[in-house]
């Protein structure tokens, strides 16, 4: 009898080691293969010639313990750490806005990439800009997890909402690359005057099996960032741009990502050598976003 119970209690050790690392490895997984944080000092953190403010905000960061690893369908907060992290942004302010927009970029930058960019985003729809760092990101605090770019992704919608006075719904949610699963979440979850998706991927089990189809990123993922699933829970105008010669993300994806949207959307195909993953937007490009915000304000006041 003291034989077999011993050998239960082994079992259930072994099992309870397998679990832990099941939980450890997604995290090693997702911390891997998803993300390359640029921290500072990395990047210019003083361009010339351009205005904005850097600004900060706190966002919560739960770490999960062992414990709670090995429990993690509990609804107990036990073995969790919560604490506050602060986040770094550069925001944009317009005078007289037509449109506010969060910009979630994608991996391995930071904001010091996207001065020019949000400049000529506020210059050329007169919108309010707000492009933050993911924790472990430039000057944000903490350790990038698939959660908790989502986490952050509302801290900055709501900072934003609150510094322009407006309704988190009354934001344009626009992302590229892993940001675009960043802004998908938060349009199908808080809503938002319309979304633009550009050079974004289905799910993070889509891309792993670009890597390799024997990983089970869908058994290790706890988050798997399906923006195939949530963009169909968004009702509002939809912008999607998506170029051939993608090298990261597959073309098909952005085509995927634009047939599970609702209507009205838009689904733009950069130009033969402007439609690389990573490719400045053209003229034409910047035509068809023109028509598309022009859309957005018809009926609708700031």
């Amino acid at each position: 009898m003291l034989k077999r119970m011993k050998m239960v209690g082994i079992l259930l050790v072994a099992v309870l080691c397998v679990v832990l690392f099941v939980g450890f490895q997604a995290d090693f997984l997702a911390r891997g293969l998803v993300f390359h944080p640029p921290k500072f000092p990395a990047g210019d953190w003083e361009p010339e010639g351009v205005v904005f403010e850097e600004v900060s905000f706190p966002v919560e960061s739960t770490r999960k313990t062992a414990l709670s690893l090995a429990s993690s369908s509990s609804s107990s907060a036990t073995g969790s750490k919560t604490k506050k992290q602060t986040l770094v942004g550069w925001y944009f302010p317009h005078p007289d806005p037509k449109a506010v927009i969060l910009y979630s970029h994608g991996n391995a930058a930071n904001v010091t990439a996207f001065p020019g960019f949000a400049g000529l985003l506020r210059n050329r729809f007169s919108a309010s800009v707000l492009v933050y760092d993911y924790r472990g990101y430039g000057k944000s605090g903490g350790t990038p997890s698939t959660s908790g770019i989502l986490a952050d992704g509302r801290a900055a919608a709501n900072w934003l909402a609150a510094k322009e006075g407006v309704d988190v719904t009354d934001i344009v949610q626009w992302g590229q690359s892993l940001g675009g699963s960043v802004a998908v979440d938060l349009a199908a979850d808080s809503g938002a005057r319309g979304l633009i998706v550009e050079s974004g991927f289905t799910s993070l089990p889509d891309m792993a099996k670009r890597i390799s189809k024997a990983l089970p990123a869908k058994t290790l993922l706890r988050e798997e960032l399906s923006s195939v699933d949530k963009i169909a829970k968004f009702r509002g105008p939809v912008f999607i741009s998506h170029g051939k010669a993608d090298g990261v993300i597959p073309y098909e994806q952005g085509e995927r990502l634009f047939e599970a949207a609702n209507e009205p959307k838009t689904f733009y195909t950069p130009p033969p050598g402007e439609d690389t993953h990573s490719a400045r937007l053209t003229e034409e490009h910047l035509e068809r976003l023109d028509a598309w915000f022009a859309g957005l304000s018809e009926g609708h006041q700031m």
